[in-house]
């Protein structure tokens, strides 16, 4: 992003009375030749010294602006029931009212939907005994709250709004009616006039992994199964899970070379091997590819089926599958 380059004020005050004098008695011979006493005892000089003395005055006043000016320009940036804050006097009333120029209000962009949900939404007044956001993602072009979400809608805008755990849907929850209804109210003075906005909660994909571990030698079978059962659990987490920790991406597919990645990683594996990757519900003997999901879909973990393999050929084995 480019600096913003600062504006140079001009300096009105450059004229004292020395200069304006010596100015106006340049222009007698000029102007009037037959004035030839320009001595201070002159009425003329003393009227051209008197009007110097006087725009000298003016030159000093225009150069400066009062701080009347300055509030009601600052009370003009704010809006009608802007006030100044109570203590700082004129400089914190500039400071803030900068600080609130640079402030995004309007919603033109999809990243500007996530800041403003993100960042603006939680100090307002009515998101107070709502929910939490934690996480959002801007779908332009889709209607996602419609009867075909997968159709294209023009100058429609979809805002998936994940909220804080603990609510409806227990690690993987959905938002109240009460929260979307609060944000969509919230973005609607914000939205540009020809835009439709839609407040929904995030499309879960449930999904299934099986895995065969060989096991080192000195790993416990019972707690190499827990932590590899833990480890997936966490990456496919919607708050904590993800390469970052913070929470796996919206619309990012699932592919088995992510399960190969998080299973080596336990101190407790040798190597793995026939990693399956199927939709919850399908036949996972073989396993797919990868599950694809869209933008406003999140990866859901509902079953894993682990089988390791230890010393003297032991095989043990795990199942697990979501509550619920």
């Amino acid at each position: 992003m480019r600096k913003p380059v600062p504006i140079e004020l001009p300096d009105l005050d450059d004229h004292d009375f020395d200069d304006l004098v010596g100015e106006a008695r340049a222009l007698i011979p000029v102007l009037l030749p037959e004035w030839t006493d320009h001595n201070p005892g002159d009425p003329g000089v003393v009227l051209v010294e008197l009007l110097a003395w006087l725009t000298e005055m003016q030159l000093y006043q225009v150069d400066q602006l009062p701080q009347s000016h300055n509030l009601k320009f600052l009370k003009l940036l704010g809006g009608p029931g802007w006030e100044p804050p109570g203590t700082g006097g004129l400089d914190a009333a500039v400071r803030q009212s900068v600080a609130t120029l640079h402030e995004r209000y309007r919603a033109a962009t999809a990243d500007d939907y996530e800041y403003l949900v993100r960042t603006v939404w939680p100090e307002q007044p009515q998101a107070a005994g709502l929910p939490g956001v934690r996480r959002v993602r801007c779908v332009p072009g889709r209607n996602l709250d419609g009867p075909d979400p997968d159709a294209p809608a023009p100058a429609h805008v979809s805002v998936v709004v994940l909220p804080e755990p603990g609510g409806q849907g227990g690690t993987h929850p959905l938002p109240t009616e009460a929260l979307t209804t609060a944000v969509h109210e919230f973005l609607d003075p914000r939205r540009i006039l020809t835009v439709r906005h839609h407040v929904v909660g995030p499309e879960y994909v449930d999904l299934t992994v099986s895995a065969d571990l060989a096991l080192r030698e000195d790993a416990v079978p019972e707690h190499a199964l827990a932590d590899a059962l833990d480890r997936l659990q966490d990456f496919y987490d919607p708050f904590i899970g993800g390469d970052a920790g913070d929470g796996r991406g919206f619309g990012q597919s699932a592919y088995p070379s992510e399960v190969y990645s998080v299973l080596e990683q336990s101190p407790s594996t040798d190597y793995v091997e026939n990693v399956r990757l199927a939709p919850a519900g399908a036949d996972g003997a073989s396993g797919a590819d990868h599950i694809a999901l869209d933008a406003h879909q999140l990866a859901r973990l509902t079953g894993v089926d682990l089988t390791a393999y230890g010393n003297y050929g032991r095989t043990y084995s795990s199942a697990w599958r979501l509550p619920g």
